[in-house]
């Protein structure tokens, strides 16, 4: 039944998130967990995409003129027979060329991406089951022959009702009881018990003497979602309460 039950979990678990209720009997607590998605897996993130930066364009001015410029030359002769005469004479003026800079290499960015990580989203509720004790009638004055009641204090039912990743839960545990009343008798039922008038738990101790009462209160159930019911997987919760009692001798009948 466990087993199919898991399948059944696991079938579901396909299309939403996945819920489990499950018993921690060394704690005594009620574990309600959900996870979504596929525990430990991570998307792997698209490869960044090189982006190509345009390069500037650039206008290469003209090579450098040659700039002919006249430069007066002066030609001795003689006063007798040459005059003094300015001859044209050519010269290169160097201008410098226009300064250039060297354009720079594409540069290749990493486009970000969000990627949301597939690691389950995941939670947990714990719920603590109330402890109880032993309580009987009369606390005092013990004695044989008289039936003594018990009774725990424990509810008679258990619930949580919660929500965990937006899904509704609903568990429901239910206590069984196995009195140990320290003289050899047990006692194995459904209801707590009470005090006068209830009768449903009572002993009556054939001997004086101390004696140990124990109570073993073992929990199960099942629990809900979208109105299918399910068992709590994990075992039952067992608690354990123990009382002392003193038994005193009762009345003797004397008969002639």
């Amino acid at each position: 039944m466990v087993f199919l039950a898991g399948l059944l979990m696991a079938a579901q678990c396909t299309t939403g998130p996945c819920v489990q209720v499950r018993t921690d009997p060394l704690t005594h607590q009620i574990v309600i967990t959900a996870h979504q998605g596929s525990p430990g897996t991570v998307v792997q993130p698209e490869p960044p995409r090189a982006t190509m930066r345009p390069a500037p364009v650039f206008t290469h001015a003209s090579k450098p003129r040659m700039v002919v410029k006249a430069v007066p030359r002066v030609v001795y002769r003689p006063k007798t027979a040459v005059r003094y005469k300015a001859v044209p004479v050519l010269h290169r003026a160097y201008r410098p060329p226009p300064r250039r800079t060297t354009p720079r290499k594409p540069l290749i960015q990493a486009v970000a991406k969000v990627v949301q990580s597939a690691v389950s989203l995941s939670d947990q509720i714990s719920r603590l089951l109330p402890g109880s004790k032993i309580l009987y009638q009369p606390s005092t004055d013990v004695v044989t022959s008289i039936p003594v009641y018990f009774w725990s204090d424990t509810n008679s039912v258990f619930q949580v009702v919660t929500s965990i990743l937006g899904i509704g839960v609903n568990v429901i545990m239910n206590p069984s009881y196995q009195w140990d009343f320290g003289d050899g008798s047990t006692l194995q039922t459904t209801s707590a018990g009470g005090p006068y008038p209830n009768n449903s738990i009572t002993h009556v101790y054939k001997a004086p003497g101390t004696y140990t009462v124990q109570l073993d209160i073992s929990w199960a159930g099942s629990w809900a979602t979208q109105g299918v019911w399910r068992p709590v997987l994990g075992g039952a919760i067992t608690q354990t309460a123990i009382a002392t009692i003193q038994v005193n001798p009762g009345p003797t009948d004397f008969t002639r």
